[in-house]
């Protein structure tokens, strides 16, 4: 078993939180190795929503009172694919062969500036308030998603299958996208987003870890609807987070 970070050990294996919507990624970490763990987390947030309102206040009262080795912030997805927020990015009326031009940029463009943002006070708000200096802060890429119309949602906590709902699909539809561009303005639209996580890392490698998730997920058996994976899948996740954080701890 690795050595844990700060002076911690299997005994004592220090403390960590994770933000973010709830997920089996956490089940598999602690299944990985035993973990201290403060969870922080409610369904379908949003990076911009996490660093704001109540959802800010307990999680830098939690970093400024307790000696938090890893953050694992899990934000971002939810701001592109979202309800309200996929939709908002495509156009209607396009007949082109080329994908980006079903997409609205500038909004596109400026939601990235805002998820840039979320990140880059997340990042001051551990240098300014975190009572373990030398908090990390984890976060990953999502993987690619892929747009179908079986969907599923989430009941008590828990995933309950609903064939009539799905999360892309839909909207896709709607706004006359051709299928042929529905996987590739997906994959776009997770790049934009990873891209936008990197580059804050590469201001701020001391403080940021951004894990690389895409392509991940076994495309054929991981995912359990468009947008969530199944166990096998969440599993996959972890393992690439767990890596991440061993490295870390090196």
């Amino acid at each position: 078993m690795p050595t844990p970070a700060n002076g911690s050990s299997p005994e004592n294996p220090g403390k960590w939180i994770f933000a973010g919507k709830p997920n089996n990624i956490i089940n598999y970490l602690k299944n990985l190795e035993r973990f201290n763990l403060l969870h922080l987390a409610s369904n379908g947030d949003e990076a911009v929503d996490m660093l704001s309102g109540e959802s800010k206040f307990r999680l830098l009262k939690s970093i400024h009172k307790h000696p938090v080795d890893f953050l694992l912030f899990s934000g971002g997805g939810n701001d592109i694919v979202g309800r309200w927020d996929f939709d908002y990015f495509l156009k209607s009326n396009v007949d082109s062969n080329n994908f980006e031009d079903y997409l609205f940029k500038r909004r596109l463009n400026r939601r990235m500036t805002q998820i840039s943002h979320a990140y880059e006070d997340l990042v001051e708000y551990c240098n300014e308030y975190s009572l373990n200096k030398n908090i990390r802060i984890i976060t990953h890429t999502y993987d690619y998603p892929i747009p179908d119309p079986q969907g599923a949602e989430f009941f008590g906590g828990l995933f309950k299958v609903n064939k009539g709902r799905s999360w892309l699909y839909p909207y896709l539809v709607n706004r006359q996208v051709p299928v042929k561009h529905h996987v590739p303005l997906v994959r776009h639209l997770i790049d934009c987003l990873a891209d936008c996580l990197l580059k804050v890392q590469a201001r701020h490698p001391e403080r940021l870890v951004v894990v690389n998730t895409r392509g991940t997920i076994d495309p054929g058996t991981g995912w359990l609807n468009e947008i969530h994976p199944g166990p096998g899948g969440f599993k996959q996740l972890a393992g690439k987070i767990y890596d991440a954080l061993n490295q870390q701890r090196a």
